[in-house]
């Protein structure tokens, strides 16, 4: 079967939790074009070699606000923008599919991707956009709009538990939208849990668009020598560049995927970005975790919020951040505990869109 697979390039999550999908297609022989742009689409290349095919299809831009009146601001500029980049990508889409053979298209949380003769599948897990105020009327408005946009797709795929959720109100508790039409198919990760010694005291973990990227990467470096024990910090960076070497401390610019599974299941306590393909990965190794939303990011604002209140993991905002202090309350919480099954959720996956 030709399958054309697309991602959101916003961070690298979306290219992360889709690799064991398209690692699952590649096995079964199925041909592969990958969609995406950026770090996203390195780090796919990286990771699957010449096995699939490659288009740079740039996507629309992230919504970023620093406070609700900028929010509300920078909404009513946001939303044309966005169409109007839709509207390209989807043209793009048209012209590729005149030339390359499709059965089957794969859009993880990008709308662009989609085509009235093929069927067409979203995944993604976030069914309602939050406001910084969890304005209701906005919140309903958002999913009005995911409801008009869905019809283009054949099945929707939420990577969570419908049931005892890390979610939380992105995806459940939805107000206009049909639960019961949606399939909650369980989580999604690139990893597994190893039975390996916890012999790393820290694993910092950076990542998402930049410039945030990069901020918190100085601010962090700034606190490093504040922690005792050993240190692996990732960069999240798909480039190769010059890397410091100090005593205790690992940096890496780009870890492949048997080496951040590695290091992630050595690591007592992570320090990490709450994305959601960050969390489900957190859930299926099982750990402690001190989460930093990307500022503005109303999202992992959220589900930040929404883990510590359950007291499964401890957050801060990045210009608050103190790392000696932040990960000593860290320490009491009960940490991410071994979810779901990933085959499983890739299982479940195929089923509904190899059939």
């Amino acid at each position: 079967m030709d399958i054309i697979y697309s991602l959101c390039s916003w961070g690298l999550g979306h290219a992360t939790r889709s690799l064991p999908i398209i690692r699952k297609l590649i096995k079964e022989d199925h041909n592969l074009t990958i969609i995406s742009s950026d770090r996203s689409l390195q780090l796919l290349q990286k990771e699957l070699g010449d096995k699939v095919k490659y288009i740079d299809v740039p996507d629309y831009p992230i919504l970023i606000s620093e406070n609700t009146r900028q929010f509300i601001a920078k909404s009513m500029i946001y939303w044309p923008v966005f169409i109007k980049r839709m509207e390209e990508g989807l043209q793009q889409l048209q012209r590729i599919l005149k030339n390359t053979p499709c059965d089957r298209i794969i859009s993880d949380g990008r709308y662009d991707m989609y085509s009235k003769r093929i069927p067409s599948f979203f995944i993604s897990h976030q069914m309602r956009i939050m406001n910084p105020l969890r304005f209701q009327l906005f919140e309903r408005g958002s999913e009005t709009f995911n409801t008009f946009f869905f019809k283009r797709f054949q099945e929707i795929i939420i990577p969570d538990f419908k049931e005892n959720n890390l979610s939380g109100d992105l995806s459940h508790n939805l107000k206009k939208i049909d639960e019961d039409k949606l399939h909650y198919v369980g989580i999604l990760s690139d990893f597994s849990r190893l039975d390996l010694e916890k012999d790393i005291d820290y694993f910092i973990s950076l990542s998402g668009p930049e410039p945030q990227r990069s901020i918190l990467e100085k601010r962090i470096i700034s606190q490093i020598q504040d922690l005792s024990g050993s240190v692996v910090v990732s960069l999240g960076k798909t480039e190769e560049t010059e890397l410091p070497t100090k005593k205790d401390i690992q940096t890496y610019s780009y870890l492949p995927k048997e080496k951040r599974e590695e290091l992630l299941n050595r690591s007592k306590l992570v320090i990490s970005r709450s994305g959601y393909s960050t969390i489900m990965d957190l859930a299926t190794i099982g750990t402690k975790a001190l989460m930093i939303p990307t500022p503005g990011q109303i999202e992992q604002e959220y589900l930040a919020q929404h883990l510590k209140k359950t007291n499964t993991c401890h957050t801060t905002t990045q210009d608050k951040l103190n790392l000696k202090k932040d990960v000593k309350t860290t320490q009491k919480t009960k940490g991410f505990q071994k979810t779901g099954n990933v085959e499983k959720t890739v299982e479940n996956v195929l089923n509904l869109i190899i059939t």
